[in-house]
Order: C-alpha cells, then sequence, then structure tokens
C-alpha cells in the first residue's frame, strides 16, 4: 500500500477510533455521575472533573496504539500526524465548550493529548530481545 495512503488510514483509524470510544466512556460517566453532570450545563465538581479528565488519557493512548498499528512501517509518521489531528480537533472542542467547564480543566485537557498519543504508538512497537 502506498505510504500517504497508509498514513492517512493510520490517521482516520485512530481519530475516528478517539472518538467514539471518547462518547462512549463519556456515555458511561454520565450515568455514573448523573447527580453531578448534565450535558450542556457548566460542570464544576471537583470528582467528576478528575474521572473525566484520567478517562480521556487511556482513549488517547488507545487511538495512539490503533494508529501506529495501521501505519506499519510509517507508524512513527502517522502517530505525529494523529497527535496534531486531536490536538486540533481538542482545542476546537474545548473552545466551543469554554464555559461549560473550569480553565484548569480545559489546558490539561490539551496538555495531555499529544503525549499520551505518542506514549499509545510507542507501545505498538515490537519488543528486541
Amino acid at each position: 500500500m502506498n505510504k500517504n495512503v497508509r498514513i492517512i488510514l493510520a490517521v482516520l483509524t485512530g481519530w475516528l477510533l478517539y472518538g467514539i470510544v471518547w462518547n462512549l466512556v463519556g456515555l458511561a460517566l454520565s450515568s455514573i455521575f448523573s447527580g453531578t453532570f448534565v450535558l450542556g450545563e457548566p460542570l464544576s465538581d471537583t470528582t467528576t472533573l478528575v474521572v473525566y479528565l484520567i478517562a480521556s488519557i487511556p482513549v488517547s493512548i488507545l487511538a495512539g496504539f490503533a494508529a501506529a498499528r495501521v501505519g506499519v512501517a510509517h507508524a512513527g509518521t502517522a502517530v505525529k500526524a494523529l497527535a496534531a489531528v486531536n490536538l486540533v480537533t481538542g482545542i476546537i472542542v474545548q473552545a466551543s465548550a469554554w464555559n461549560l467547564l473550569p480553565t484548569w480543566w480545559h489546558i490539561l485537557f490539551i496538555l495531555f493529548i499529544v503525549p499520551a498519543t505518542m506514549y499509545g504508538g510507542g507501545l505498538s512497537r515490537p519488543k528486541s530481545s
């Protein structure tokens, strides 16, 4: 398969997987924290915010891992591209929800995206013997 096609497929896979898994996690957490979280309403409960923030990290790791697996020989490029795409997507989403969450949460969420995605990509490397 062409290098560019492989990288694009890897990035799309990671990006779509991130979106699907994050929304499923969000649905699960919103039912768990139904007393403190209402979609579209401001959220200030620190425990709920921290749980959501912590939950975002493995989602980024999974997306990076998936992109690396699909990217195969071009995994490094694919994971870097996915990290950039997820960062831009994250900034757009956080900007749209700016008034609903505390500033510290937005900043930490954005700061975790790239390193978690890169870490996930690194997990797909074959172990040396």
